[in-house]
């Protein structure tokens, strides 16, 4: 069941001035025209809007390397921090050191801080490198989308262009095939009188 509710004069007015069916939309007498002005219009608009962004984007997917260069200061910072620990523990538990026993604890937190910095560093170009390959998959993934729905929108209108000239073709030959059986009928009924 469906309810008319009336419309204000000034939604008339807007109806009546639309030329769109009332729907608010123009009239097209060009559809290719039109299309072409949607897609030069959307190309303006990726231009004006995202094609910055877009190479930013693909810039920081090729030159990115913000991970290692947080990994390179995390190592400094990593070993003044066990060096401290070390120290604190060993002042809680009232621990003297021997000479010998404080340059073998040196050299133990060097190399502990030396093989934990190169881990560190190669887990960092690891994660740069994955992160950087996400980017750029991403990014390809997005622009084939828009291509894969471009082109399906593009062979859709070639197949409603298609059909259009098809259903033509036919509409005129049956035109054809009926104005010749009109003549061919008047031409029998004039014979016959």
């Amino acid at each position: 069941m469906t309810v008319d509710v009336p419309l204000t004069p000034e939604q008339r007015e807007a109806i009546a001035a639309s030329s769109g069916g009332g729907t608010g939309l123009p009239n097209v007498a060009n559809p290719d025209a039109a299309f072409a002005k949607m897609t030069r219009d959307d190309y303006l608009d990726y231009v004006k809007d995202y094609r910055g962004f877009e190479n930013e984007l693909l810039d920081k997917a090729s030159s990115d390397t913000s991970l290692i260069d947080q990994a390179r200061d995390d190592i400094g910072t990593a070993g003044t921090l066990s060096a401290g620990v070390n120290q604190r523990n060993l002042s809680r538990y009232g621990v003297a050191l021997t000479p010998a026993q404080q340059q073998q604890q040196g050299r133990s937190l060097e190399r502990a801080n030396t093989l934990g910095g190169v881990q560190s560093m190669n887990d960092a170009r690891i994660q740069q490198k994955e992160q950087n390959t996400r980017l750029m998959s991403d990014l390809i993934n997005i622009g084939q989308g828009v291509n894969r729905s471009s082109l399906s929108a593009m062979g859709s209108a070639a197949q409603d262009a298609t059909q259009r000239k098809n259903a033509y073709t036919q509409a005129k030959a049956a035109s054809k095939a009926q104005t010749m059986s009109t003549i061919g009928g008047l031409a029998m009924l004039a014979f016959m009188i």
